[in-house]
């Protein structure tokens, strides 16, 4: 009797978010509005008009993986995250744990939640790949574990 082959994992996977395209267009005007409106009212308040555009500017350099596009791949030793010219290349044998989050998934280098997660960690943003990409995730840190 033959066995069942189990497929074999995908050798890599590519995607690209770019958020203000993908959201709704009024989420994105609501988020111009306010960083205007901000910078608007910091500009009011100090009474010099170029911490306005500074304003405006810091808003909007803080925003930029939602304004701009950011690649994400999963290749089979590593991971590439590139967003404006920096690419983040991160070794599968670093990831020691990963949360499933409705939008994407946080990987992280700490088996257990930890103060630096945010610093160490990093999060993938899924599109219409999503158990695609759960599962290269889960076979590929299933694959790494002792």
């Amino acid at each position: 009797m033959d066995k069942p082959k189990t497929p074999e994992p995908v050798p890599e996977l590519r995607w690209t978010v770019h958020p203000l395209l993908e959201e709704p267009p009024a989420k994105t005007g609501l988020l111009i509005l306010v960083i205007l409106g901000l910078s608007i009212l910091i500009a009011i308040e100090f009474g010099v008009p170029a911490y306005g555009f500074l304003s405006a500017a810091l808003l909007t350099a803080s925003m930029s993986r939602y304004f701009l596009p950011t690649r994400y791949a999963l290749l089979e030793r590593h991971i590439l995250i590139a967003h404006l010219g920096a690419r983040r290349t991160i070794p599968w044998s670093r990831i020691r744990r990963h949360t499933v989050v409705p939008d994407g998934v946080f990987l992280s280098p700490f088996a257990r939640p930890h103060r630096l997660d945010p610093f160490r960690g990093c999060f993938l943003r899924l599109r219409d790949n999503r158990e695609e990409i759960i599962g290269y995730v889960q076979t590929r840190l299933a694959d790494a574990a002792p």
